[in-house]
């Protein structure tokens, strides 16, 4: 008995130090992902897991057809959109959802859900659906090894959701109004103290609007930074685009004068280019 507590100490030592290992970080199977992609006013973010092939056929094997899937490995795949956006012509509010889908070989279906802390679809509910649209898979040359969940074709005011494996390619259309929401920004800052004049008339220009208004802004803008060459490139361009040529080249040239006084030689390079290239469409 005399030995027994200190052999019990020893074994109880000797257990401790077996469950104390050395903690492994291994690499995942699945990597996780977390995507912004700039998009309208706002952005789209995608989180995920990546599975990869690994010698093995995705659809109709690893993922079933005609089931639901997560859209990736591990816990399920979320979408957040941060404006309302619109999907198949439904509006889908602003906000974080369950991006599930529905594979098949000639059609799937793309399901947004509110449950967003489910794992895999062990949980998903129906009743939970906020929307579901149908889309035609392409079949790709080359394989993708690693799911691809991605953002692409983008435009000021829409963009496609694309899922790409193995040989299968899917897009889901996305929508957005910017230009209402822009809109409403200019006519909210224009109340304002600090009038954004030059912003306002880029977007008009690049928007195709009206550019009268725009003008207004750049002169305003110009009465109160007098000797800005970028107020009178801003002029000369909008001119231009009007058609009033004579006016244009006269902005321009007066931006060039200005632009001489720059110490910053990139700025002045690059400011100079831009009038030349003002002023060859006005000459035409």
């Amino acid at each position: 008995m005399k030995h027994f507590v200190p052999l019990l100490a020893s074994g109880l030592l000797l257990a401790a130090t077996a469950h104390a290992q050395t903690k492994l970080t291994a690499p995942p199977l699945s990597p996780a992902t977390h995507i912004r992609q700039s998009f309208s006013t706002s952005y789209i973010d995608l989180t995920y897991s990546r599975p990869s092939l690994r010698g093995r056929a995705a659809f109709g094997n690893l993922v079933p057809n005609g089931t639901v899937w997560r859209t990736g490995a591990n816990t399920i795949t979320k979408v957040r959109f941060g404006e309302e956006v619109k999907i198949n012509g439904q509006a889908v509010p602003a906000g974080a959802y369950a991006l599930l889908t529905i594979p098949d070989a000639k059609e799937w279906t793309f399901i947004l859900n509110r449950d967003t802390a489910q794992w895999g679809t062990y949980q998903y509910k129906q009743a939970l659906d906020v929307l579901r649209v149908k889309a035609k898979p392409t079949k790709l040359a080359a394989p993708v090894e690693t799911m691809s969940l991605t953002v692409e074709n983008l435009r000021p005011n829409a963009a496609d959701l694309v899922v790409s494996w193995d040989r299968t390619q899917v897009a889901l259309p996305i929508t957005a109004d910017p230009d209402r929401i822009v809109m409403g920004q200019i006519e909210q800052a224009m109340k304002g103290e600090k009038k954004p004049y030059i912003t306002a008339a880029q977007y008009y220009f690049n928007a195709g609007k009206d550019l009268t208004p725009a003008l207004g802004w750049v002169d305003e803008f110009i009465k109160a930074n007098p000797t800005s060459y970028y107020g009178y490139y801003w002029k000369a361009k909008l001119l231009q685009k009007q058609g009033k040529n004579k006016d244009a080249i006269e902005a321009a040239n007066k931006s060039l004068e200005m632009v001489q006084t720059d110490k910053n030689e990139v700025s002045k390079a690059e400011y100079i280019r831009l009038n030349q290239e003002v002023l060859a469409l006005a000459r035409k």
